[in-house]
């Protein structure tokens, strides 16, 4: 613990050529940072909240994987729960097989609904990686629902069932879990809010993914760089004040509800000199170069920019290409 709360130091340099910087100069060092890195780690963001963590090039962690993008807006523009759950299959095989790094280590899963956990049964269930050893981080609701969509039982078997506060170490990194709390509408309510004690009937509709409890989950590589994770616009202060992770996934979906969202998260995490933001494009567009903000007016890095100290650095992911961390902080 005595580590992770040290002082971040070293110099924050360019970032990776697949991503361009918003707010400070790409080339101007950051004094008092952390680094640089002698373990290799690439970010590859997936859309939405999802991020793949590769670790020395082959080892991988993959968080709220969700690539079907299915169509999940009603005539009025916000989530439909009622709509059909209709995944991607093919889609989801296509970023499988030309993107991500391998088998993963670890699925970390945010939360339970359709646009965190949809394709991991999927993902968890593919013959080129049956013989893997795939574990899943989750809390209870999550695993119930996997079992539900048709999880393979070995790897139902095999889910690391958590409910925040747990500190997991593995070989060559550790997982801290966070209690977290989900984004909050305009009126203060949450889409599909609900737990489930056991496995439901096989989800049919949005809705029947219900949200569970929210985590947010810390990647501490030995060295390399903490990771701050993240599957909505909203945190439990109390919880994540003290930690100093060297690069925060901020999400950026509407926290108006929230009470300075921005400013809080980065005051208790000590302003991470690299900060990304996430789940901040449109859930349905196709994913690759193209794909639209969730949004219009400025883009989610330039409000994030806006209201981060000028000492940390804000990158706007492109989707499927890779971040080499290792670069970011040379």
């Amino acid at each position: 613990m005595a580590e992770r709360r040290s002082v971040l130091k070293g110099v924050l340099a360019a970032s990776g050529a697949a991503l361009a910087g918003v707010g400070t100069s790409a080339a101007a060092p950051l004094p008092g940072r952390r680094g640089p890195y002698s373990t290799p780690v690439e970010l590859r963001w997936l859309g939405v909240s999802g991020w793949e963590i590769v670790i020395d090039g082959d080892r991988s962690i993959v968080f709220d994987p969700y690539l079907s993008r299915m169509p999940c807006l009603g005539p009025t523009g916000a989530l439909d729960p009622g709509l059909p759950l209709r995944t991607d299959r093919a889609a989801v095989e296509r970023v499988a097989e030309r993107h991500l790094a391998g088998a993963p280590e670890l699925v970390l899963v945010s939360h339970g609904h359709f646009d965190h956990v949809a394709d991991v049964p999927q993902l968890l269930g593919r013959p080129e990686w049956r013989r893997n050893r795939i574990r899943t981080v989750c809390d209870e609701t999550v695993r119930h629902l996997l079992t539900a969509m048709g999880t393979p039982s070995e790897r139902v078997a095999d889910v690391i069932q958590v409910r925040g506060g747990e500190y997991l170490q593995f070989d060559g990194y550790t997982v801290e879990v966070f209690r977290s709390l989900h984004s909050q509408l305009a009126d203060h309510g949450s889409f599909a809010p609900g737990r489930r004690a056991a496995p439901p009937h096989r989800p049919v509709t949005l809705g029947d993914l219900v949200e569970g409890e929210t985590l947010a989950f810390q990647v501490s590589v030995d060295s390399g760089p903490r990771i701050l994770l993240m599957g909505a616009s909203n945190f439990v202060e109390r919880e994540l004040a003290g930690i100093r992770p060297d690069v925060a996934l901020v999400p950026m979906t509407s926290h108006g509800a929230v009470h300075r969202y921005v400013e809080r998260l980065l005051s208790a995490t000590g302003n991470p000199p690299l900060l990304i933001p996430t789940h901040h494009d449109d859930l349905t567009a196709p994913l690759g170069a193209g794909i639209a903000a969730g949004d219009t007016g400025p883009s989610a890095a330039e409000r994030l920019s806006r209201l981060a100290p000028s000492d940390c650095r804000v990158l706007d992911p492109g989707p499927l290409r890779p971040v080499d961390l290792r670069t970011a902080f040379a």
